[in-house]
């Protein structure tokens, strides 16, 4: 998928580049882009996820991130791998998309869960957040928004390890620290074999460094 605003390659609800909205648009809303928000906005403290994606310089270093992103090898390319070297009457790659939604129907899930504080404004947390996502090839799939904090919602690729999860990072404004918990969901799966600890390991990593993100001038002590 194309971003009808400005032509770059990508997926989920929102265009990484520019933050126009990629699968249609919600009631009462005219379809055109918003406007970057003007560079005095104190995007900082702001909890409104698409008013962060407005802010052209913030914009900038996400899709600087998307675009150094690695492709690793994923589940299935590596099932496909096997099958051609083991003789095999149904192919894994085929059998791992049909036995994953079995398993999963029948609620067999896989996932970890991590909270913790980060010494920075909240709209500077998403932020880094959304960099996170983009750095290790999570699309970001949608937001759920509320008064006082937003979910951040993504795919969590297929690798060698597990199949295609999701997860979703809450990030939320209090007096001090920033409050932020992560889960991972992926269905169909006993374990993980240690891929949502690396995944969240990674996560709050990012989150208690810059990411690149303009305006750092204050010390992050996690």
């Amino acid at each position: 998928m194309f971003c009808s605003e400005c032509g770059v390659e990508a997926s989920g609800k929102f265009c990484f580049n520019c933050g126009n909205r990629l699968h249609g648009v919600e009631s009462g809303e005219t379809g055109k882009a918003v406007a970057p928000v003007a560079p005095h906005v104190d995007w900082r403290n702001e909890v409104q996820c698409e008013k962060i994606i407005q802010v052209e310089a913030v914009r900038s270093v996400i899709a600087g991130h998307a675009r150094r992103a690695s492709k690793g090898l994923s589940g299935e390319e590596c099932l496909s791998i096997y099958d051609s070297i083991v003789s095999s009457p149904v192919p894994l790659a085929k059998l791992a998309t049909l036995v994953q939604p079995f398993y999963a129907a029948r609620g067999v899930r896989t996932g970890k869960e991590r909270a913790g504080q980060i010494s920075a404004p909240v709209g500077v947390v998403i932020a880094r957040a959304l960099c996170s996502l983009a750095k290790h090839g999570q699309t970001f799939e949608t937001v759920e928004q509320a008064e006082d904090a937003c979910t951040l919602i993504a795919e969590l690729p297929s690798s060698i390890l597990a199949l295609k999860g999701e997860i979703r990072i809450t990030i939320t404004r209090q007096q001090g620290p920033t409050r932020v918990t992560a889960l991972t969901n992926i269905p169909g799966q006993w374990f993980d074999w240690g891929k949502s600890r690396n995944c969240l390991d990674q996560l709050f990593l990012d989150l208690r460094s810059t990411m690149g993100l303009p305006d750092e001038s204050r010390k992050d002590a996690a």
